[in-house]
């Protein structure tokens, strides 16, 4: 699975641009589980691959509802972006 800026990826949609893309993305995801499903299934295994005890320890965070959870969890996918980059 690819991390994408989204204001890096393709679109066709003229009038669509950065945040309105973004969020007609994100209600489509969260109109479909099997979409949403697919997403978690995929960013969990890349959190795994790329640092296993470092996802468990963010994983744990979020479950927790840790008010530290969300940025760790942005700082954890950016390591991964700039990685992978």
């Amino acid at each position: 699975m690819n991390i994408v800026n989204i204001s890096d990826a393709p679109y066709k949609h003229p009038s669509l641009k950065g945040d309105m893309l973004f969020r007609l993305w994100k209600a489509a995801i969260k109109d479909d589980d099997t979409l949403a499903d697919e997403l978690i299934r995929g960013t969990y295994g890349v959190l795994l691959a790329f640092d296993r005890e470092r996802a468990e320890d963010v994983m744990d965070l979020i479950v927790r509802r840790a008010p530290t959870a969300r940025d760790s969890f942005t700082a954890l996918l950016q390591d991964i972006q700039t990685f992978r980059s």
